[in-house]
């Protein structure tokens, strides 16, 4: 029977299961953040890379060993892109296809900035959202590549202001296990050794380029090395339960 995994379309996660692509007992699938946690709970995956505001939601059946996508500086990735300076932002598009980003962009503003903009969910497409909003909220590949054209919009990087106000680390998401998993401690240990595996090959990924990124390639090593981190650790768990606490109604 083949082990079936759900991933988001970003350059993000690759060095997390690259390695797993081409084996015959694994069927990997990919789709956006915010349709996983449904397909999770339908039983469509034994495990998916899920926004870690699904597993706040219990969604799923936990957190599966430590490989997750997170950041303690800049992610670069997710971004509050903005016609006015933050402090006077009273609209936003929100970027449809996430979730932990989207719960992010209300605390920051909420709690960090005393505001209760007007928020609306839109397709990510930056043009049309600031048509009707003071700013826009992008994940994943559209932000990156939003980052890279220059332009008169003020960039406010999610994970650097969070780090800013908090001074904790950021998990956007982490492997979580379908409910009643029989083969936990399997899907661990695969999930753990991928992403070994693919920190080690990062270079290669570059090259392979299997997401078909028109990126830059110095731009996405410099992403996947620098920006991004897969390890569960102290300070990331710190960050989660920091998020955790201000996602909880007062």
């Amino acid at each position: 029977m083949k082990i079936r995994l759900g991933v988001v379309p970003y350059l993000n996660p690759l060095p997390l299961y690259f390695s797993l692509r081409d084996r015959s007992d694994i069927e990997i699938t990919l789709d956006f953040p915010s349709n996983l946690g449904a397909r999770l709970q339908n039983g469509e995956f034994d495990a998916a890379l899920l926004p870690v505001f699904d597993h706040f939601q219990g969604i799923g059946d936990g957190i599966l060993g430590d490989g997750i996508v997170g950041a303690s500086r800049e992610v670069r990735s997710v971004l509050l892109l903005s016609r006015v300076p933050i402090e006077e932002i009273d609209s936003v598009s929100l970027d449809s296809s996430s979730h932990s980003s989207v719960a992010l962009t209300r605390v920051i503003l909420r709690d960090f900035y005393g505001l209760q903009p007007a928020f609306v969910n839109h397709a990510p497409d930056l043009s049309a959202m600031l048509q009707s909003s003071d700013a826009a909220v992008l994940i994943g590949d559209p932000a990156l590549a939003a980052r890279q054209n220059p332009s008169d919009l003020q960039v406010y990087d999610l994970a650097s202001l969070w780090q800013q106000w908090t001074g904790k680390s950021f998990v956007f998401a982490a492997w979580i296990a379908k409910n009643e998993v029989e083969n936990r401690a399997e899907l661990v240990e695969l999930l753990n050794n991928a992403r070994d595996d693919g920190q080690n090959r990062i270079s290669e990924i570059v090259r392979a380029n299997p997401i078909r990124t028109l990126l830059p390639d110095t731009v996405v090593e410099s992403y996947l090395r620098d920006a991004i981190e897969y390890r569960l650790t102290p300070a990331h768990r710190a960050g989660m339960d920091e998020f955790a606490r201000r996602l909880r109604p007062a």
